[in-house]
């Protein structure tokens, strides 16, 4: 404000102020109001786009993560299991075996359909594997190991082993029941069936021969039957789901289902295998995956899905190279990077494998769209199928 006087001359001195008008002190609250409302709105679109990117990097991350652990029990599969009517787990082979046979891989197609079409799923396939398993610990020795060699004293076959300290618990609490036909692997090098276990000491169901000495600390694995799924609900997932699962099966003791992975929606798989298809080669494998659209190269035409794998027919024991095709999901709504809270529409159905989601039931097109997602494909080489 500005200060002014009367002249001098006068007697009275009168203090005159000069101030705004209501035009200005109007204009002065709208530029404040333009200039507020622009901060904001940046502040805003940052804020969204942050918390979107994030959400983003995190989708990103799940899906990686599911590849990663479904890719590394598909690459141990089968780990010396031995062949039909014996049983590579306890027990029974749960959901690992194909009717009373039992498999290192057994896929299941989520098909709806019979006779199968192109596209017909109604959800993400499943997968089930023989694996090796293993107790890590926080000391000096890695897990589950012999606590003294065999054989002993010059021996040529050996029918017992002793362990170290608690592995023979830890095992039985694992599924390793006495008499029940569960198998270990000794350094992955031979699998044998277990008859009993007491203390820290394993009888083996044969005595074993070998010309290979067991060193004490060699590895001790028991073979389970792990299932791929994926899961939605509180009840499965901790929350609403989706998520991806893998359920432990040991034959005779329960099954233990953990959720793995948030915002796993869809799991696809497709096989080559050698020697499946009785009218190539007449279904001898040959060391070549099946050729089965006949033009001499390996293509994706030579990779099976939407089949009933089963001994006898698509036998699982055949299956060479799995591929697998993950989709997640952002596990809440993406809210956009405006200052309208709506979602926004990102994706009209991917079509995955044989899947192609608006076919399944219950699909609403305007939940759909309204997640970012991210899709993942790997094959890999079932390294240990025997």
């Amino acid at each position: 404000m500005e200060r002014c006087t009367v002249d001098d001359v006068k007697e009275e001195r009168m203090l005159c102020e000069r101030g705004f008008t209501l035009i200005e002190l109007m204009i002065s609250i709208v530029i404040s109001l333009v200039i507020i409302v622009a901060g904001y709105t940046v502040l805003t679109a940052t804020h969204r786009a942050t918390i979107s990117n994030e959400r983003a990097v995190g989708t990103q991350q799940n899906v990686r993560v599911a590849m990663e652990l479904i890719a590394r029990d598909i690459k141990q599969a089968g780990f010396g299991m031995p062949g039909a009517p014996n049983t590579p787990v306890g027990g029974t082979a749960g959901n690992c075996a194909t009717g009373t046979t039992n498999a290192a891989i057994r896929p299941v197609d989520n098909n709806s359909a019979i006779p199968l079409t192109a596209v017909n799923d109604t959800g993400a396939d499943t997968i089930s594997l023989v694996v090796p398993r293993t107790n890590p610990t926080n000391g000096a020795i890695p897990g589950w190991v012999l606590a003294s060699a065999v054989p002993t004293g010059g021996a040529g076959s050996f029918s017992t082993i002793t362990l170290t300290a608690t592995a023979v618990t830890e095992m039985q609490n694992e599924g390793m029941q006495d008499g029940s036909g569960a198998y270990i692997s000794l350094g992955g090098v031979i699998t044998v069936p277990v008859t009993s276990s007491v203390g820290a000491t394993i009888t083996l169901g044969t005595p074993t021969y070998t010309p290979i000495n067991f060193p004490a600390g060699t590895q001790v694995y028991l073979l389970q039957c792990v299932t791929y799924q994926v899961a939605t609900g509180a009840a499965n997932c901790g929350s609403a789901g989706p998520c991806l699962t893998r359920t432990v099966d040991s034959g005779t003791a329960p099954t233990i289902t953990t959720s793995l992975v948030d915002g796993v929606e869809d799991l696809q798989f497709a096989y080559g295998c050698d020697g499946c298809n009785g009218t190539i080669n007449s279904g001898i494998p040959d060391g070549v995956i099946d050729d089965f659209n006949a033009n001499n190269t390996f293509d994706v035409a030579d990779f099976q899905t939407n089949r009933v794998w089963a001994f006898g027919t698509f036998d699982p024991a055949t299956i060479r190279l799995a591929q697998i095709n993950i989709v997640a999901r952002q596990t809440a709504i993406d809210q956009g990077t405006g200052e309208g809270i709506r979602p926004g529409a990102f994706s009209t159905p991917l079509q995955v494998s044989d899947h192609l989601p608006s076919n399944d039931p219950g699909y609403a097109a305007a939940t759909y769209n309204s997640f970012r997602r991210r899709f993942l494909t790997r094959t890999v080489d079932t390294r240990n199928m025997q």
